[in-house]
């Protein structure tokens, strides 16, 4: 044989031995670059990371600011540990969140910039020579501490959630959860505060709340019902209540609305008419709108949110589409969700993105970073828009919601009363004003209280008028 030959029979194992190493180291730089470029930030904040506490302890954590620079949560050392305080209590709890057991809200959301430093290496060089540790970069949200205040006031002692977007830029202006919980004193009442399932103290009723949103719903109802019929055709006659398949639809009070329009029937909020659509309607369209406008789809957003559901399918009996089309039966819609929907409108058919950090600033209150207003797109026409305002803006002047009937502002509304299983219905409130120029968008739910005209509307009433006149 070849001495070549052999010598080269002998040299593949080696060869071969050498790609798998090649390979290996291949793989494994990969990997390398995926979690330094991509995992980074993860790996830096799971509490598995045994570097976190030493990282914590080299920097003071940075503040958390409303629109206006009021302190949302600061530090300070106290016997040679940091303290993290909430100077307003219970007041921001659910949307700013908390450290201790664990991390949520923006402090969850926001923790490696608030931990992060604008430094360079003679500021690092000079600690060594000092006692003082570095201030991590501070965050700007887009809540308003007055909205805020009043919203939470409002509530009172019932459960519920008030939801304020400003419709053109998505800025989450109020996010109010009852009841709430003082942050600074999480870690005494913690495992109370689990154990009460009754309250759900701990859950964020605006963002992962699930209701039905009764005749709040009327408006994608309507919205649908346009797609493939002339809205102003549309006549039924209320008698106070009737039967679609196995289910008897009654309006409020059993009330006897007569012969309406489309328009009379979404500002006096009949169910019976609203049920009677249902048995035209393409169920289908339904449920492609309900998605558009959020529904079955994961909200992003710096808080843990719940996915509003839809579920009904096209070949469902007559009454549980009566009920799907007036907000009842399997449906449910979390306030963020419903707050959204109304932006939409607001903006003449485009979703805006909602957020709530604005800004990350350093300690010399240079700008790190800003976010930019995302328009995802158009999800209405604008014809459809118009129709459906002009719905709303009735039902302020005449309708459900006619305590906003002002001559200071103008007010796009629906109001609701959804049937729950806990006992008397949930009061709701949605719309946005003014409508010319929309600065404010809505969505008030309060539980088990009766009506949303009588319980809902109020709080509407008091914010829109603070927000618009007695800004």
């Amino acid at each position: 044989m070849n001495p070549n030959k052999r010598l080269e029979d002998r040299n593949k194992p080696l060869k071969r031995i050498r790609s798998l190493i090649v390979i290996l180291f291949m793989i494994l730089g990969l990997n390398i670059i995926y979690y330094v470029v991509f995992q980074s930030d993860n790996l830096v904040v799971n509490d598995y990371n045994p570097r976190l506490q030493a990282i914590e302890n080299s920097v003071i954590r940075g503040d958390i600011l409303d629109s206006k620079g009021h302190i949302l949560a600061t530090s300070k050392i106290e016997n040679n540990q940091q303290i993290r305080m909430y100077p307003y209590g219970s007041l921001f709890a659910h949307v700013i969140g908390y450290m201790g057991y664990g991390k949520t809200g923006v402090e969850a959301y926001s923790y490696l910039d608030l931990i992060r430093t604008k430094e360079n290496l003679w500021d690092k060089f000079m600690e060594g020579f000092t006692n003082d540790l570095p201030k991590g970069h501070s965050v700007v949200t887009t809540l308003d501490l007055d909205l805020q205040q009043l919203g939470r006031t409002l509530l009172g002692n019932n459960k519920g959630a008030i939801v304020a977007i400003e419709p053109k830029t998505g800025r989450i202006l109020a996010m109010v959860s009852t009841p709430d919980y003082d942050p600074n004193n999480i870690s005494t009442n913690y495992s109370a505060y689990l154990k009460d399932e009754a309250s759900a103290t701990l859950l964020n009723r605006g963002t992962q709340g699930l209701y039905p949103p009764g005749s709040t719903f009327k408006i994608l109802t309507a919205l649908a019902y346009m797609q493939n019929h002339e809205a102003g055709d549309f006549s039924y006659e209320c008698l106070g209540k009737d039967t679609f398949g196995e289910k008897t639809i009654h309006c409020y009070n059993n009330t006897v609305h007569g012969n309406v329009t489309l328009e009379e029937a979404f500002a006096l909020s009949c169910n019976t008419s609203f049920a009677h659509i249902g048995e035209k309607l393409d169920m289908a369209l339904l449920h492609n709108l309900a998605e558009m406008f959020g529904y079955n789809q994961k909200i992003q957003l710096e808080l843990e949110t719940s996915m509003s559901r839809y579920g009904i399918e096209n070949q469902q009996s007559n009454s549980e589409r009566a009920e799907t089309v007036i907000g009842q039966g399997k449906t449910l819609v979390t306030p963020l969700n419903n707050a959204m929907m109304v932006s939409i409108l607001a903006n003449n058919g485009h979703l805006i993105k909602p957020y709530i950090v604005s800004q990350v600033i350093a300690e010399d209150a240079s700008v790190i970073r800003e976010q930019k207003i995302i328009d995802t797109g158009r999800v209405l026409s604008e014809a459809h828009v118009t129709l459906i305002e002009s719905y709303m803006k009735k039902t302020s002047e005449e309708g459900t919601a006619k305590q906003l009937n002002n001559s200071q502002y103008t007010v796009a509304s629906k109001t609701g009363s959804a049937d729950n299983s806990t006992g008397a219905a949930h009061a709701w409130y949605v719309g946005y004003a003014p409508i010319e120029e929309p600065k404010i968008a809505l969505a008030i739910i309060v539980e088990n209280v009766g009506t949303g005209s009588t319980h809902a509307v109020p709080i509407a009433k008091a914010l829109l008028d603070a927000y618009l006149i007695e800004k």
